[in-house]
């Protein structure tokens, strides 16, 4: 589904991902795992267009992708949620979802995903005409991931879905990953701090180390592996 290729992406004179490579395969949940500052940010926004890399390539299904606008991009199927959430505050949760679906023209297949994301997110039910800057921290999350489903995408960008959340509501949001992966197909990068949950709910994972790919395995491997428990896992 998607594969990069020796990417290497900057701020200014300051370089933040060192020719990164990784690919992730179509129906799978890829976790990206480091430290605060390693550069897990800056490569989903690389691959959603936000950032263009200095040298190297990003590729879906083959096709470069490396110099795209990001709504040419969301056209072809990527979807982002970015670390903080970033809802509309001023829009009511149903005006959000909309937002989602702004590339679309299907009414009736936009009102079946709305039923998809109220079916995923009873919350987002409840409080459908509650504007979304008066949600909780963990309601504005499932707005967000529902926000990106509107857009039928085939892979979706999660940023750090735990942060701040208490921790019955992690479950609640790592639950929902898992089920909309296994029941949508749709293939997930995930970005996580809580690199724990990250593990227990991805098939593949990579430990980014100050903008460098140091593992790639299994993610039941690295769960297990001496080296990623004490730096991240705290065993």
């Amino acid at each position: 589904m998607l594969r990069i290729n020796d990417i290497r992406v900057g701020y200014g004179v300051v370089e933040a991902l060192h020719g990164v490579s990784l690919r992730v395969d179509e129906g799978s949940i890829c976790a990206l795992i480091g430290a605060n500052g390693a550069g897990k940010t800056t490569l989903l926004r690389t691959v959603s267009g936000l950032l263009r890399p200095t040298s190297g390539t990003v590729e879906l299904e083959g096709e470069d992708i490396t110099r795209r606008r990001p709504d040419t991009i969301v056209s072809k199927g990527i979807c982002h949620v970015p670390e903080g959430r970033h809802v509309f505050p001023d829009l009511t949760v149903s005006e959000n979802l909309d937002m989602g679906a702004y590339l679309r023209r299907d009414r009736g297949g936009i009102e079946e995903s709305r039923s998809m994301a109220y079916d995923l997110f009873p919350r987002l039910a409840e409080r459908a005409k509650q504007y979304a800057g008066t949600l909780s921290g963990g309601e504005q999350q499932m707005l967000a991931m529902a926000r990106a489903l509107m857009g039928q995408p085939r892979l979706l960008l999660l940023d750090e879905p735990s942060l701040g959340l208490a921790p019955n509501l992690v479950h609640t949001i790592f639950g929902t990953i898992a089920q909309v992966n296994k029941e949508t197909g749709v293939t997930i990068l995930l970005v996580e701090q809580n690199a724990n949950m990250a593990l227990l709910t991805a098939d593949h994972g990579c430990v980014l180390e100050t903008g460098r790919i140091v593992l790639s395995d299994d993610a039941e491997n690295l769960r297990t592996d001496e080296d990623v428990k004490r730096a991240y896992l705290g065993g």
